[in-house]
């Protein structure tokens, strides 16, 4: 009976240290967001719902999105994609273009 609580005692341990290690990450993300409602849709209605995500902000001048997110529950390269999948790049991870048809006339970035 000793030996199955000191099992349990540690095991309880063990995952409770295993907890204290979440990794929170920060990043910034180059977009082609050049509005308001671009910011709207990214951080608002699209991050904020986003496992992981502990908080993001963005430049709309520049198009810098700050993200803080947690490495055990996202990855960098998911949160690109869920930016990409709206219609955004998101770094070197092209908009899709469908999804970058849809975007409202304002929140289309100018062709080169």
């Amino acid at each position: 009976m000793k030996k199955m609580l000191l099992l349990l005692m540690l095991t309880s341990a063990f995952s409770f240290a295993q907890n204290k290690t979440k990794k929170v990450a920060t990043a910034a993300i180059q977009t082609s967001a050049v509005c308001e409602m671009c910011e709207n849709l990214i951080v608002h209605k699209t991050l904020a719902f986003e496992k992981g995500v502990k908080h993001a902000e963005m430049d709309v001048k520049s198009g810098v999105l700050s993200i803080r997110y947690r490495q055990d529950k996202t990855s960098l390269k998911h949160l690109r994609r869920v930016i990409s999948n709206l219609g955004y790049s998101a770094d070197s991870v092209e908009a899709d273009s469908l999804a970058y048809e849809k975007l409202h006339f304002c929140c289309k970035a100018p062709q080169n």
